[in-house]
């Protein structure tokens, strides 16, 4: 519990810091209220119900949900003033003016900065609306199709002589639902064994689907098929072909895809605006690349320049 007392007053104090203008804020008591009733006074500064609600506002969803009732908002309030002593002391011992405090606060201003502006520039034009996205999953419904499916049973068992004494038992008329119940340790046991109708990667058993997926008629089983760490033997009922998706089904991942996609592309944009508005003095032959180093010839290898023109030379007095 101290630890989300303390998580929760370092919240605060950060957002209380942002507000006091990134540590250029002048210190010094405030005795004049803002908006709101007054709740507490901490040395002469006033905390309002209006800055209870915006701090309460600015909390992490878990937070919010333990200040609900009576006792929690009287704890927040606490924390709040808690808060206030801590920073009124930071300042009385000259934090405030602490150049890595500053640096650290200006960097958090930055990304607040950029984070509203992208939000307004780019978030609030990416928007993709369901007509759209309809129109998306018409023009594209290959993209959005179950894949094939097989409804199957299986009996899984520790060891090959186990799964191979099964299986004669399966040959001689045994019911295989009783047989799975009776010596399966699969999960899937107590149910004689069904497991449904599975797709390729959905069990995570590459061997096991591909043994499953051979199989062709209803009743038709499968050898003992060696999986994991573990045997089978799998019983085949029916295939689904692969089908295509309901919109409905799709709609909210088309609208995230395409809004993503969108903010990329206005994003791409309003950075090349920026730079052609901009005037930019760009030095990279500063950028020195350390990873290549001067090859040197291996022995019995020419090497291009004086022994190269030493050759050339001697073969021409030859001439």
């Amino acid at each position: 519990m101290k630890k989300v007392i303390v998580r929760s007053i370092a919240t605060v104090a950060v957002v209380a810091a942002m507000s006091a203008g990134c540590g250029k804020a002048k210190t010094g008591e405030n005795n004049t209220a803002a908006a709101g009733e007054v709740l507490a006074r901490v040395n002469g500064k006033v905390i309002t119900t209006e800055e209870f609600k915006k701090e309460q506002e600015n909390l992490p969803p878990y937070l919010k949900a333990s200040i609900e009732d009576k006792e929690g908002k009287k704890k927040f309030l606490d924390n709040l003033v808690t808060r206030e002593l801590i920073l009124q002391k930071a300042k009385k011992t000259g934090l405030d003016k602490d150049a890595s405090v500053i640096s650290k606060l200006e960097e958090i201003e930055k990304t607040l900065l950029i984070e509203a502006l992208l939000k307004k520039e780019i978030e609030g034009k990416a928007a993709f609306t369901e007509k759209e996205a309809e129109e998306y999953y018409n023009s594209h419904k290959d993209e959005f199709k179950d894949g094939e499916k097989v409804k199957v049973s299986h009996i899984m068992v520790k060891t090959e002589k186990e799964a191979g004494d099964i299986l004669k038992k399966l040959g001689k008329k045994e019911r295989f639902e009783k047989l799975a119940k009776k010596y399966s340790i699969g999960p899937t046991a107590s149910k004689g064994g069904d497991l449904g109708y599975i797709e390729r990667g959905a069990t995570g058993v590459p061997e096991f689907e591909d043994a499953a997926f051979k199989l062709k008629k209803a009743g038709e089983l499968s050898p003992v098929v060696s999986a994991g760490s573990a045997f089978h033997i799998i019983k085949f009922f029916e295939r689904k072909d692969a089908e295509a998706q309901t919109f409905d089904k799709v709609k909210d991942k088309i609208i995230t895809m395409e809004a993503k996609k969108k903010q990329k592309e206005l994003f791409e944009s309003f950075v090349s605006s920026l730079k052609k508005e901009a005037k930019l003095e760009i030095n990279d032959s500063l950028f020195k690349d350390e990873g290549k180093k001067e090859e040197k010839p291996a022995d019995g290898q020419k090497e291009e320049g004086v022994i190269g023109k030493k050759e050339e030379a001697h073969s021409e007095e030859k001439k």
